[in-house]
C-alpha cells in the first residue's frame, strides 16, 4: 500500500548506533508529528549487534573528521544529561594516550608467525611529569612514552551497547517503531522517480514485505555494499575481549604500541578502562574474513582473542589477574579510496529520496549523535544548519 497524501515515511535500514541516533533525533525534533510521519527502522538481528554493540566507545571532540566530531561531543553529552547517561550506559569523561610499552615476559609465549620466544627488552621510563601517577593498573615498567591525546574536557566514554539501545528504546518512546527484518531489496519508481519502497524479510515469520517510503537511509554499516554494490564502504572483522580484574582501575583510554613478543614488531590494541568495572581491550583488523549475511552469524576466533589477551596482560597485571568474561569480533566499516580523517558518508546519494549514513570506521559511537542530528536535518529541512559536512556528501564519491 502507498502512502497518503501529505504523509511522510522516513525507513531507516539498519538498527545499530548510526540508525537509532537519526530514528531519535528525527522523532525529537519538535516538527515531528507521529500522525503524519511514520519512522521506521529495519534491523535484521538485534539492536547494537555488530560493531554498535562491541566497539570501545571513546567519545572525543577531536575525533575524525573535524567537521562533525565536535557537534557529535557536544550531543553525547547533553543526551547524557537529558537520559541519565551516567547510569543507563556508563557515561563518564576520561583521560587518554598514547603509550609505547616494552611487555614483560610473562611466562614463554611463542608468536605463531615467527616462533620466537618472548623475552623482556631494556626500557626507560618516561618523565614523572608525562606519566600520570593514577594509571597505576598499567606496569609502570614498561612504558617508554606517555602522550596525552584528550582529558575530561574533551573526552568521554560511554558502553556501546547500552548506548545504542538506549537510543533505540528512546526514539521508541517519541513515535519510532523498530522491526526486525532483513532487507532483500530497494525497490525503484519505473519511470526512474528515484527509490519508493524497501523489500524485507522478517525476522520471526520469514513472510516478505514492502514498505513504501518518502525517504530511505541506508545506515547498514558494512552491510551497506549488499543493498548499494556501488558505495565504496568495506569492512574489517575486529576482535575484542572484556576482562574483569580483581580491583576497580582509574578511567584511562589507552592506544598502546606494543612490543610483546617479536623485537621490532609493534601491536597496536585499544585498552579502555569502563565504568562496570571490567576493561575492554581490542586487537588490530583481519582484512580476508568474509561478511557474513548478519550481525548474530559472525565468527569469533578464540586464538585472536587469546593473542589479544597475551599481548596486554604483558603490560597490565591487573589484566592479567583478571577473569575474561567475553571473547567476541564484530565488522567495522571503512570508506574506500581516500583518507580515513575525511570522514564518513553522510548525505543524499545520486537518487532522489535515497540517503547514506556509513563508513564511520573506528569513530562510530563517537560521531553517531552528530550523524543522526544532521541527516535529520537533511531529511526534514533540505540541509543542514548544525554543521557544514559538505565533504562528507556521498555523492563525491559515487
Amino acid at each position: 500500500m502507498g502512502l497518503m497524501p501529505g504523509n511522510r515515511h522516513t525507513v531507516i535500514i539498519g538498527g545499530g548506533v548510526i540508525g537509532s541516533c537519526i530514528a531519535y533525533f528525527i522523532t525529537s525534533d519538535p516538527r515531528y508529528d507521529h500522525k503524519t510521519h511514520k519512522v521506521t527502522v529495519l534491523e535484521a538481528s538485534s539492536i547494537g549487534g555488530g560493531a554498535s554493540g562491541k566497539a570501545g566507545g571513546v567519545i572525543a571532540r577531536w575525533a575524525d573528521p573535524l567537521c562533525l566530531a565536535p557537534l557529535s561531543y557536544r550531543l553525547h553529552c547533553g543526551l547524557a544529561r537529558k537520559h541519565d547517561g551516567i547510569e543507563k550506559w556508563g557515561f563518564r569523561h576520561v583521560f587518554c594516550a598514547d603509550v609505547d610499552a616494552m611487555g614483560e615476559a610473562v611466562g614463554q609465549t611463542v608468536t605463531t608467525e615467527s616462533h620466537a620466544h618472548f623475552h623482556s627488552h631494556p626500557i626507560s621510563l618516561p618523565s614523572n611529569k608525562d606519566y600520570p601517577p593514577e594509571l597505576d593498573w598499567i606496569t609502570p615498567e614498561t612504558i617508554t612514552s606517555y602522550t596525552e591525546l584528550g582529558c575530561p574536557e574533551n573526552t568521554a566514554q560511554v558502553h556501546p551497547h547500552l548506548f545504542t539501545n538506549s537510543i533505540a528504546e528512546a526514539a521508541k518512546e517519541q513515535g519510532a517503531c523498530f522491526t526486525r527484518g532483513s532487507v532483500t531489496s530497494l525497490n525503484y519508481g519505473h519511470d526512474g522517480d528515484g527509490v519508493r519502497s524497501v523489500s524485507y524479510q522478517t525476522k520471526e515469520t520469514s513472510d516478505l514485505c514492502e514498505v513504501h517510503a518518502t525517504d530511505i537511509v541506508v545506515a547498514a554499516g558494512p552491510w551497506t555494499k549488499k543493498l548499494l554494490p556501488e558505495a565504496p564502504i568495506k569492512e574489517s572483522r575486529n576482535h575484542s575481549i572484556v576482562v574483569r580484574p580483581q580491583n576497580p582501575v582509574s578511567a584511562y583510554v589507552l592506544f598502546p604500541e606494543l612490543h610483546p613478543k617479536v623485537p621490532q614488531k609493534r601491536i597496536p590494541p585499544e585498552i579502555y578502562s569502563r565504568p562496570d568495572g571490567t576493561i575492554y581491550s581490542c586487537g588490530p583488523s583481519d582484512m580476508d574474513v568474509p561478511l557474513p549475511e548478519t550481525t548474530d552469524m559472525v565468527d569469533v576466533n578464540p586464538e585472536t582473542c587469546d593473542r589479544i589477551y597475551s599481548d596486554v596482560s604483558s603490560v597490565s597485571a591487573a589484566i592479567r589477574e583478571g577473569e575474561i568474561i567475553t571473547r567476541q569480533a564484530c565488522y567495522r566499516p571503512f570508506v574506500v579510496g581516500r583518507a580515513r580523517d575525511i570522514g564518513p558518508l553522510v548525505g543524499p546519494t545520486g537518487v532522489k529520496s535515497l540517503w547514506l549514513a556509513s563508513g564511520h570506521d573506528s569513530w562510530g559511537i563517537s560521531n553517531a549523535p552528530g550523524t543522526g542530528k544532521l541527516m535529520s536535518e537533511l531529511i526534514l529541512d533540505g540541509k543542514t544548519s548544525s554543521a557544514d559536512i559538505s565533504s562528507l556528501d556521498p555523492r563525491l564519491m559515487f
